[in-house]
């Protein structure tokens, strides 16, 4: 699994391999050991430190709480740098 953010507006891209997509096709979920789930961890630290130097100012105020959904809105984004 790859997370990037797009420079331009803020927005991402969650990428997955066709293993990541199978497994997510059979089981709906990950099980995953624990060297793993700090690597998305740290990955996922690292993406909350950065990710608010491209976000737009009306996103930045946006509070989300534990037990909420969060709706994954589809985006159509032709390039995301790197």
């Amino acid at each position: 699994m790859k997370i990037l953010q797009n420079k331009q507006d803020g927005s991402g891209r969650i990428i997955f391999t066709n293993e990541e997509i199978e497994i997510l096709k059979d089981k709906g979920y990950f099980e995953i050991t624990a060297a793993s789930l700090k690597h998305i961890g740290n990955s996922l630290v690292k993406l909350a430190a950065e990710l608010h130097e491209y976000l737009p100012e009306e996103t930045l105020n946006l509070i989300t709480h534990e037990n909420d959904r969060i709706k994954v809105h589809e985006k159509n984004i032709k390039k995301l740098s790197k």
